[in-house]
């Protein structure tokens, strides 16, 4: 009985031990990316989530060192890693027998929305009264838009009349809904603070708005 009783206590040992020195590529990751984007990333560890920038270190200590649509590297306690999609979330994610993004009214009876143009995140504030996806000159130059080179002429705001180039996008993202060639305007200056979602995208989907909650479903 002693015999048979070493021998599993030092099985246990070597299995044990065998766990221990597993490299550590095998265990799980202390840091995740939720979302990609060109150049910035939505990073997750324990303490929460946080968007960077490329060259950016979150509060946690995470350094954004390279990021694509499809994946990114980071720097974390020493360590280099190279991140796809979550797989605790890309597991997890179904994709809806329709395209459907329900955004909830704000303190200001708006609706806003954090999306993408051309795979680059922005703030969206839905405006039926917009024709166009509007955005200031700050927008376009921080999205690397060459919107210079689009048709000159000018548009009414609510500070009057400003020089305005029109252009046309060639992706923009909104939750699960991806519109492609979407006509757009960009406006000297500072405004818009938030970048409009007008007619040229919302004419892609219905709209229904309940008790403040505004649904969008893309049409097929």
């Amino acid at each position: 009985m002693r015999t048979a009783t070493l021998l599993i206590r030092n099985r246990f040992v070597v299995l044990l031990m065998g766990a221990l020195l597993m490299p550590s590529a095998l265990a799980a990751s202390p840091v995740e990316a939720v979302a990609l984007f060109k150049d910035r990333a939505v990073v997750r560890t324990v303490q929460g989530e946080e968007m960077l920038k490329v060259g950016e270190t979150s509060k946690t200590g995470v350094t954004l060192l390279a990021a694509t649509p499809v994946g990114a590297t980071v720097r974390y306690r020493d360590e280099i890693y190279e991140l796809d999609l979550s797989t605790r979330v890309a597991g997890s994610y179904a994709k809806p027998k329709e395209d459907v993004v329900r955004i909830s009214r704000d303190e200001w009876g708006q609706y806003r929305m954090r999306g993408a143009i051309h795979d680059q995140p922005v703030n969206f504030l839905v405006d039926t009264g917009a024709s166009v996806v509007a955005m200031s000159e700050v927008h376009a130059s921080n999205l690397g838009l060459n919107y210079q080179a689009g048709q000159k002429g000018f548009v009414q705001t609510a500070q009057g009349t400003a020089n305005a180039y029109f252009l046309t996008l060639d992706k923009v993202t909104l939750g699960s809904i991806t519109q492609h060639k979407v006509r757009a305007t960009v406006i000297e200056g500072t405004y818009p603070v938030d970048v409009l979602l007008g007619m040229s995208f919302l004419n892609g989907v219905n709209l229904q708005d309940s008790a403040g909650v505004l649904t969008l479903t893309a049409r097929f």
